[in-house]
């Protein structure tokens, strides 16, 4: 251990003694090392994190699966017979994101909107603060109309009022009454923005509506395995083509975990960036050996006169990989601040349409497992650029080296060898980086120009939420759509309008 801490501060000290070589090192390493741990954060956010719910493992997603693909969504037919599987699993909940305006208070608000079935809270293992979650009644058909409401929405409408249980407010102009307040720990924000306000679904147990437009999820009874619940609904499909021999033949019923369900679409996306930012940090070794290799030849009567006073080769590598990691770890550190500000800046820009990273990606953080995966990479990176430096320099030729002169310097067949092979690294990982940048690059022009088939030049849209029960018919929406399009076109600059449903 003593050797070791004189390792370290004779490494401090020539990092001192060489601050140019100093700095363009830890900027190339930092760099890379910033750009892996950018990647990875995200990574480990969207792969590896637990999702954020009560025992997480046992929560699936049902859906139907065919050879033409997968469907996760459900439709109510679907839905009821789904709560028959009871055997395998303990619980059922349909969920669907949506908007409704809030019409209650100073000013109407149009706010984010759940409407969930009455397992859905006990499911996700939702706490509330205050009062209680949908009852079975309030979930059946024209049943009482409660409503549960965010943490956050209680705070900006009610200022966090206590007797805010019982109160009615107008939603869509339908009165709800507030039967229960979440508490500000449960957030869905793995499947997107939370929702202000939940409302109950109300879906009809004995309906045959095929259509497809809510979510299904649930969760497994203690003890059974994603395979056993895929083999049980997978047998419940046959039932269900009894009863409704639409159904095609070649569909089935199946689970998937959910975390499963909502990254299957980024894994490979995020493997590739991995692969690319590796390449990046590959370069930056690359050049950072250079340039040991060209500072070992300044260093050559040191390694010597440490030789000929007894230092064997091993004690000489020893000391060359640790200035070596210690550079990696220096460039670490700040490669662990570059990375985390910029991944955050990236993603206030644009997402991407990655799941579980929040909005603006505000879920991405530095956890345990980012510092560990930026130690263990400026390690691994250490060695990586120093070794064959240490190895070549290690080989000191006691005679010549000696009879230099200080301020004499030269270079061995070996070392120009061994600098060209990483010259030839480093070019050949740079083109691959080119070809597949502009690759990349091409692919989104063509994207670009590709024809939509119409003008979108000073083409401006608008979406509105139509839930009150006076636009419960087609004749309400038609004559609402009637009257916006002629007000939108007696609007100065509008040259036409149109509507869609």
């Amino acid at each position: 251990m003593e050797t070791f801490f004189q390792d370290l501060k004779h490494s401090l000290r020539m990092f001192r003694q060489n601050p140019a070589f100093t700095f363009a090192a830890v900027a190339a390493l930092a760099l890379g090392i910033g750009a892996n741990t950018a990647i990875f954060s995200v990574v480990n956010t969207v792969l590896l994190s637990p999702l954020d719910l009560y025992e997480p493992d046992r929560v699936v997603q049902v859906r139907v699966t065919s050879p033409q693909g997968n469907n996760p969504g459900g439709s109510p037919a679907k839905f009821a017979h789904w709560k028959t599987v009871d055997d395998v699993l303990e619980m059922i909940a349909a969920n669907r994101t949506g908007v409704v305006n809030y019409t209650g208070g100073d000013e109407p608000e149009q706010v984010r909107s759940g409407t969930v079935s009455a397992e859905y809270f006990r499911l996700f293992g939702a706490r509330l603060i205050q009062g209680r979650a949908f009852t079975p009644e309030e979930d059946l058909p024209n049943g009482p109309r409660a409503a549960v409401i965010s943490h956050s929405f209680w705070e900006r409408r009610f200022d966090t009022d206590p007797d805010v249980l019982g109160r009615s407010i107008v939603l869509g102009g339908v009165s709800y009454t507030v039967v229960g307040v979440m508490d500000q720990s449960f957030s869905t924000a793995d499947f997107g923005q939370t929702p202000d306000i939940w409302l109950p679904f109300q879906l009809d147990p004995n309906s045959t509506d095929q259509g497809h437009y809510f979510g299904i999820n649930a969760r497994l009874k203690p003890g059974v395995t994603v395979e056993q619940a895929r083999a049980r609904l997978q047998s419940a499909t046959e039932a269900y083509r009894e009863k409704f021999p639409q159904f095609g033949e070649n569909q089935v019923f199946d689970v998937l975990p959910l975390r499963e369900a909502l990254v299957a679409n980024s894994r490979t996306t995020l493997f590739v960036l991995m692969g690319a930012v590796g390449f990046v940090l590959l370069i930056a070794c690359a050049n950072v050996a250079n340039l040991l290799l060209a500072r070992a030849t300044g260093r050559r009567r040191e390694i010597a006169i440490r030789s000929a006073i007894g230092a064997g080769r091993g004690r000489i590598i020893r000391q060359l990989l640790t200035e070596s990691v210690l550079l990696a770890t220096i460039a670490g550190g700040v490669g662990l601040a570059l990375g985390a500000a910029g991944i955050r800046a990236l993603l206030a820009v644009n997402t991407a349409g990655l799941p579980r990273i929040g909005q603006d990606g505000a879920l991405v953080s530095l956890d345990w497992r980012v510092m560990g995966f930026t130690l263990a990479a400026s390690i691994v990176t250490g060695v990586l650029f120093g070794l064959l430096p240490a190895m070549q320099g290690s080989r000191a030729d006691l005679s010549g080296a000696l009879k230099e002169g200080g301020g004499r310097s030269g270079s061995s067949f070996r070392q120009n060898k061994a600098r060209s092979l990483l010259i030839v690294t480093e070019v050949a990982l740079a083109l691959v980086l080119l070809v597949g940048s502009t690759l990349l690059i091409r692919t989104s022009l063509a994207l670009g120009e590709v024809d939509p088939g119409f003008s979108v030049t000073n083409v401006v849209t608008m979406r509105m939420s139509l839930a009150e029960e006076r636009f419960a018919t087609s004749e309400s929406v038609e004559q609402l759509v009637e009257e916006g399009v002629r007000r939108m076109e007696a609007l100065p600059g509008v040259e036409v309008s149109s509507a869609t449903c």
